[in-house]
């Protein structure tokens, strides 16, 4: 439970500064484009650049845009795009809109929603994507706290066998799978065989358990709801 807390906590402070810096750049670019004067120019050649985000394949190369412009005082500038693409976005010779400052003509940019607004999005996205995942985590230890708080006021206790100590090996952290207590109970008025699996534990508890049963607090209406009682065991210091 702790180590779902951790990731939660770092889910939401990634999501959380990619937000800001979205914001704060959307600002910055907005404030650029409320201020900046507009120029034609020039796609003068297309500069090839390895992609950091794909491997040795014949799509691995993005290619920017390098731009002739002149400012309002005649100046002729010549600037390389900050965002590329494959296939080229632009060909050689094509003309294009240009925002720059005055003061700093060399930090042009192509007046076009990718060289303006890309990594706006793209930390937009990563911050939504961080904040859902930090979200759906606090919803479920929420739901999950709630769950057995309710079975250990209302649900029945009943007494399972202890089957086994296994690992959970569909989780997995800094290499490490938790351990589960595996318990089962056989419903005497049905028939029924129950199987119940605790909580993640992370530290092996079978040095620390000397009993052969367990508590389990069973929801009466519905079985499948049920939280296994291992408060006998030693806590991890902090």
């Amino acid at each position: 439970m702790k180590t779902i807390k951790i990731l939660h906590y770092i889910f939401i402070t990634v999501g959380l500064i990619a937000l800001l810096s979205m914001g704060a750049w959307g600002y910055k670019t907005y404030q650029f484009i409320d201020t900046a004067h507009s120029a034609q120019g020039t796609v003068i050649n297309l500069i090839q650049s390895r992609s950091t985000s794909s491997s040795s394949t014949s799509n691995s190369y993005v290619y920017r845009p390098e731009v002739s412009f002149q400012t309002l005082t005649g100046d002729e500038i010549i600037f390389q795009s900050s965002t590329g693409s494959n296939p080229p976005a632009y060909k050689k010779g094509e003309s294009v809109s240009i925002l720059y400052e005055p003061e700093n003509p060399q930090d042009a940019k192509i007046n076009d929603t990718l060289s303006l607004w890309f990594s706006p999005i793209i930390l937009g996205i990563i911050g939504l994507i961080f904040s859902a995942f930090g979200i759906g985590i606090s919803i479920y230890l929420s739901k999950k706290e709630k769950l057995k708080n309710y079975l250990l006021r209302h649900g029945s206790p009943i007494t399972a066998k202890i089957d086994s100590i296994a690992e959970n090996t569909s989780i997995r952290v800094n290499g490490r799978y938790p351990f589960q207590v595996i318990s089962q109970w056989q419903d005497p008025t049905n028939n029924t065989l129950h199987i119940f699996k605790s909580e993640n534990i992370w530290f092996n508890p079978s040095p620390h358990i000397n009993q052969d049963t367990v508590t389990v607090f069973v929801d009466q209406s519905n079985p499948k709801k049920y939280f296994v009682d291992l408060s006998f065991l030693p806590r991890i210091s902090e």
